[in-house]
């Protein structure tokens, strides 16, 4: 088994993302998502992983982590990708793996990226509509997605307050809002090989 070029450090951030083996759809309803859900808030308790912004897409996830001890990223990622598979192979009468191969780990090395990344996290539902009237819906309404919990009172498993420290003090939801509905060119650069 390869190396990982990664390393996992204490108190840093993480923009984790997999996908579907022979990119196949991962999350075949409500109930999966939700199942996957539940199991990685189980497991960021248990293994004291910081959970910043997720996005999960029919045949793909991102993850916006923070680490509180050197190693746990991949004990999470081990724990919520085999449960999930074991899961999803057995209540659909399958074998073999679900996903492809290892989660992919990029490390946050400044600011100006941590922001990048979360904003790109949450625009990838704009992929699913191509109408532009209906892209700006596709963020606010999109269930399987942190992004409610920047712009809204909903607080459920992530923690949003470190993004938002970020973005006007009298109202940083709003302002987060702004950055993530514009085109941003960095981020458009950024896309192109973060799922490679």
């Amino acid at each position: 088994m390869p190396f990982r070029k990664v390393s996992f450090i204490p108190d840093s951030f993480y923009h984790i993302f997999n996908r579907g083996s022979e990119k196949r759809v991962i999350f075949n309803s409500s109930r999966d998502y939700n199942k996957f859900l539940s199991r990685m808030e189980e497991n960021a308790d248990k293994h004291e992983i910081e959970i910043i912004c997720y996005c999960l897409m029919p045949n793909h996830f991102h993850l916006l982590l923070r680490q509180k001890e050197n190693g746990k990223i991949p004990i999470f990622m081990k724990c919520l990708q085999l449960g999930y598979a074991k899961y999803f192979n057995t209540k659909y009468q399958r074998v073999g793996p679900l996903f492809q191969g290892r989660f992919k780990a990029k490390w946050i090395e400044n600011d100006e990226y941590l922001l990048q990344v979360s904003s790109y996290i949450h625009r990838n539902p704009l992929s699913l509509n191509k109408k532009y009237e209906q892209r700006k819906d596709a963020l606010l309404y999109y269930p399987y997605s942190s992004y409610k919990e920047y712009i809204s009172t909903n607080k459920n498993i992530t923690n949003p307050d470190f993004i938002l420290s970020y973005f006007s003090k009298t109202n940083p939801k709003l302002t987060y809002r702004s950055y993530v509905e514009e085109i941003l060119p960095k981020e458009m650069e950024l896309a192109q090989y973060l799922l490679e």
